[in-house]
């Protein structure tokens, strides 16, 4: 059935909505925005992992002379050893990041599929917890 689709007086299930039921529906909302920005924020990161990666590449490459660090809105000139070492500390500190918000995801997701099966279990049809289009 389509997401948008009205149900038949039928398809309806007839169930008092309570307390309990509720706060778990206003859980699943929760949880399921902060899914969203969760994936958001990985996405990034993980953007910024892959253009360190290509830096440290770059000075893995280079010929031993200063180079320049952005830090913040400033450049610093630094020698590449100093610059290899601060973009792997870089690439560690995103890929800490990144693990921690992919297990948040999966923590969101086994609660998301706990709360689904408790909600489709009282109200059936009568409630639509999946995702529409984008």
């Amino acid at each position: 059935m389509s997401s948008g689709a009205m149900l038949t007086r039928e398809q309806e299930v007839d169930v008092e909505v309570l307390p309990q039921d509720q706060a778990n529906i206003n859980e699943f909302g929760r949880l399921n925005a902060r899914l969203h920005e969760a994936r958001g924020e990985k996405e990034a990161y993980e953007g910024r992992l892959e253009r360190l990666d290509d830096a440290c590449t770059e000075l893995m490459m280079g010929s031993g002379d200063n180079v320049f660090v952005m830090l913040g809105d400033a450049f610093i000139s630094c020698t590449e050893d100093d610059a290899t070492k601060h973009c792997e500390d870089q690439v560690e500190k995103f890929q800490q990041i990144v693990d921690k918000l992919s297990e948040e995801t999966d923590q969101i997701l086994e609660r998301q599929k706990e709360l689904k099966t408790e909600l489709y279990g009282r109200f059936g049809s009568s409630i639509n917890l999946e995702e529409g289009p984008n």
